[in-house]
């Protein structure tokens, strides 16, 4: 009789699936691969299996993936956290589906993922759009403070829920602790779209959502820490949501989710120590590259801001995106995002002592005085109809420069970042259509 290898791994997900191959089974079942290796795969192809018996089923999770759960959620500090393998994206539609229950009126930071605007229009909720009015970069971002918040409670005090999105694209913090005070106090749960921030947990005490107080919160796994993309975390503090999450989460998810992106998710786990290390270990080297930046003339973050993060006004040195994307070609850096005022570089202790090196001689060729950046301009633009309604709405495309006037009929928003610049019911004024033409945009989708 062939002896089987003996499984040894140590994390719940990977556990159950190397016993599953250990049994020889045929598999009679998807996907259509059967296990074996095929294109740029190979062997990983063996793993990529489905809800079969051993395996357990991600929405509903009683074996191998609510432990990798629990663990995920004792990593974390929630009482509860589920594995997403659709990225934050399912994470986002399942709390704003969760907040539905409570009401349709929900306070939303503008500056919140294009997801977050989608989900609201399938769900049937009524953004009341909070505007960041704190500057965190010369002349770019702008991060929802406390204040901001305060006013939108007063304003809308029969509201669902309050969502905001902290970090931001370019690693503006806000200040959780105080803002979760003020939603609890009103009443009102505070859900946090964390996606750039899964390693805030490994930075220090008290920097994760969670940890200030979220009753809700996502984290993009692949964003910051080592797993495949589109796994992530749902985290929720307490036992209000819970019943329903796994439900609500099923409304958006495949149901067929990939076993590979989980176990991406799942190997994390016992590792907590480690990224404990490397992360302060790679915050340490970012903080000589921003100390770097700073003394070369760059414009840096004001506020609190992700240490891991390198968010440089390249406007303040007299760079726009194509004489700064000449230079990071010339150092061979590929970056996160670039446009006419900001570049933003991410960093993770995959980053070698060669990349830090290519950045800093970047910075150093590029030094010199700063100068005064132009400030962003921050439209508001006039809501005339409901959000679901003209998301819903027959539309036509029109062009950019006949748009004006228009109400939209989509979502326009360049990703990354992903921001909405108008969303479905605002009226296009003049001069957000000649915004929309700037960033590129050729074709309006209008009612």
């Amino acid at each position: 009789m062939e002896k089987r290898p003996e499984v040894t791994c140590n994390t719940p997900l990977r556990q159950a699936v190397e016993e599953y191959l250990s049994r020889g089974m045929t598999r009679a079942h998807i996907p259509g691969h059967k296990g074996q290796p095929y294109g740029l795969f190979g062997d990983v192809m063996r793993y990529d299996v489905t809800e079969v018996r051993g395996t357990d089923s991600l929405y509903e999770a009683r074996e191998a993936i609510a432990a990798c759960e629990a663990r995920f959620a004792r990593m974390y500090g929630a009482a509860h956290t589920l594995l997403s393998a659709g990225g934050s994206t399912l994470c986002i539609q399942t709390m704003l589906a969760l907040a539905a229950q409570r009401g349709e009126k929900i306070l939303m930071g503008r500056n919140c993922h294009i997801s977050a605007v989608n989900a609201a229009a399938l769900l049937g909720l009524t953004p009341e759009w909070i505007y960041p009015t704190r500057p965190a970069l010369e002349g770019w971002a702008a991060m929802t403070g406390p204040e901001d918040v305060q006013k939108a409670l007063a304003q809308h005090p029969d509201a669902a829920a309050v969502y905001l999105t902290s970090p931001d694209y370019f690693g503006a913090l806000a200040d959780l602790e105080a803002i979760a005070r003020l939603c609890h106090r009103a009443g009102m749960p505070l859900l946090v779209d964390n996606a750039h921030g899964a390693h805030l947990a490994f930075l220090g005490e008290g920097l994760h959502p969670m940890a200030q107080g979220a009753d809700l919160c996502c984290d993009s796994l692949h964003k910051n820490m080592p797993a495949l993309t589109g796994a992530a975390l749902l985290h929720l503090a307490g036992e209000e949501f819970f019943p329903a999450a796994k439900l609500r989460m099923s409304w958006f998810g495949s149901t067929s989710p990939s076993y590979l992106i989980m176990l991406s998710a799942d190997a994390l786990l016992g590792e907590e120590d480690r990224w404990r290390r490397e992360f302060p270990r790679c915050a340490g080297r970012v903080g000589r590259l921003k100390e770097l930046a700073a003394r070369c003339g760059f414009a840096l973050q004001r506020e609190s801001c992700d240490t891991v993060k390198l968010t440089l006004g390249i406007a303040a040195r007299g760079y726009d995106a194509a004489s700064f994307g000449d230079l990071l070609n010339r150092y061979q850096i590929e970056p996160e995002y670039l446009n006419d005022l900001a570049c933003v570089l991410m960093f993770t202790p995959f980053n070698t002592e060669e990349d830090y090196a290519r950045v800093e001689r970047l910075l150093r060729e590029a030094a010199g005085p700063q100068r005064p950046a132009p400030e962003r301009e921050v439209l508001r633009p006039e809501r005339l109809l409901p959000l679901r309604e003209a998301f819903f709405a027959p539309g036509r495309l029109v062009p950019v420069e006949e748009s004006a006037g228009c109400v939209a009929a989509a979502t326009i928003s360049r990703c990354p970042p992903g921001m909405a610049l108008v969303v479905p019911g605002e009226q296009i004024s003049p001069r957000l259509a000649l915004l929309l033409k700037n960033y590129g945009v050729r074709q309006v989708n209008v009612v």
